[in-house]
């Protein structure tokens, strides 16, 4: 079971340099020193002068030569599918400047997944965390609990909210985010959910998303991902109590987040429908650095969660009842040094920031339990008060003295002094 407070945990993974930044004479100035640090070198260290290297601690630390089956099973996200079969809400999100393998992490090589399904070497944390949540639910079935799974996927593109799952005729739309007053928080209104029984249907539905998400090419990345894109799954878990013969039922969640990545248009070189996107991605993702930074500011000013649609669909995974796993991607090129610096910067912030993670209810459920937490209290209020008076009548005996207890305990009227009246 997790703590009452969690603090976000904050993965980085190095990926290798490319051959176009090989061919521009990029160096090599980040690495890995050990499994929970990471290095930035200063250029001037690479030509022979003793300058002082920038160095990080996160919970893990993966070099370029990560494996996905490694990444999958050593950066934490297997412990948070533990807690969405425990009704938790959990959140694995990618971050990170264009073309630091963030879709890659996540994804894999989206084209291939269309194309030829899963099972490659390749296969990134979505498909991999699918498979082994059915294999955990078929092993907690022969144990009597049952489970209902269905999943949805939306983009933010231009700060619009597209449901990906939705046919393309009715993905014009796009869909309202609204605030819900009994849960504390954003969610997308009309938003179309998937029956998933099986993992293969599952994944034939992320595939859909997948083919329905917003790419463009430009200088850096040729398929780089124009809108952040949400992939949830919802897992009800059901068990009956032995006592009462009530079925209860916990609704936990696994969001993968892939964000889109930041941009330097001297960089990009995006023109024309490219650089409106540009333009919005940066927007997002400054603010959701401003809500990082407000959440780890010691003067506790008002996170701006409503300035975004990102940071709105964001709110419960950052600083509110969710388990996060932060995973920022970077390039360790020269050339992208600026960005990686930016990115190390704010996950480093980010590591900082405590959620509350609770278990989801029904409404119902959660009255049921408030009240048994509340007996449970008022009860322990009650053992302590017999006791203390315990302790006071043992302590008056010793000296000679009878101990005061109220009227109503011995059984006889309380005395009444002066006169005036019956």
């Amino acid at each position: 079971m997790p703590n009452p407070s969690e603090n976000v945990r904050v993965v980085v993974r190095v990926r290798p340099m490319t051959v176009r930044e090989r061919d521009i004479g990029s160096e090599e100035l980040v690495r890995c020193v050990s499994s929970s640090s990471i290095q930035v070198l200063d250029p001037g260290q690479l030509r022979g002068r003793s300058n002082t290297a920038m160095a990080y601690q996160f919970e893990q630390c993966f070099g370029d030569d990560c494996t996905q089956d490694r990444l999958f099973e050593e950066c934490g996200v297997v412990s948070l599918l533990d807690h969405v079969l425990d009704g938790y809400s959990a959140t694995l999100f990618a971050y990170g400047p264009t073309g630091s393998g963030k879709t890659f992490s996540i994804s894999g090589i989206p084209d291939s997944i269309v194309r030829n399904g899963s099972g490659e070497a390749t296969d990134g944390l979505v498909i991999r965390s699918v498979e082994r949540l059915f294999e955990k639910i078929r092993g907690l079935q022969r144990d009597g609990l049952q489970f209902k799974v269905r999943a949805s996927c939306v983009e933010i593109h231009n700060e619009n909210v597209v449901d990906l799952i939705r046919p393309s005729s009715t993905r014009a739309t796009p869909l309202p985010v609204r605030f819900d007053t009994a849960r504390g928080s954003f969610f997308v209104a009309d938003l179309s959910y998937g029956k998933c029984p099986s993992e293969e249907e599952l994944l034939r539905l992320y595939m859909r998303a997948l083919r329905n998400r917003s790419v463009a090419a430009h200088e850096l990345n040729r398929d780089s991902s124009r809108s952040h894109m949400l992939f949830t799954v919802y897992v009800d878990s059901m068990i009956q109590d032995g006592d009462s013969g009530r079925i209860h039922t916990r609704h936990g969640k696994a969001s993968f987040v892939d964000l889109a990545g930041s941009e330097r248009l001297k960089d990009s070189k995006s023109e024309g429908a490219t650089l409106r996107e540009t333009g919005q991605i940066n927007k997002s993702l400054f603010t959701l650095g401003k809500v990082i930074s407000s959440l780890c500011d010691r003067a506790k000013t008002k996170a701006p969660y409503r300035d975004s649609k990102l940071t709105q669909l964001l709110m419960d995974s950052i600083g509110g009842r969710s388990l996060t796993l932060m995973l920022a991607c970077v390039s360790p090129a020269s050339a992208q040094i600026h960005e990686t610096v930016r990115t190390l910067d704010y996950a480093n912030r980010a590591k900082n920031i405590k959620n509350k993670p609770v278990v989801l209810l029904d409404p119902q459920q959660n009255i049921v339990q408030e009240l048994r937490r509340e007996i449970e209290n008022l009860r322990a209020e009650n053992r302590a008060l017999k006791e203390a008076l315990q302790s006071s009548a043992v302590l008056s005996s010793s000296d000679g003295l009878l101990p005061f207890l109220p009227a109503a305990s011995t059984g006889s009227l309380p005395l009444r002094t002066g006169s005036g009246g019956p």
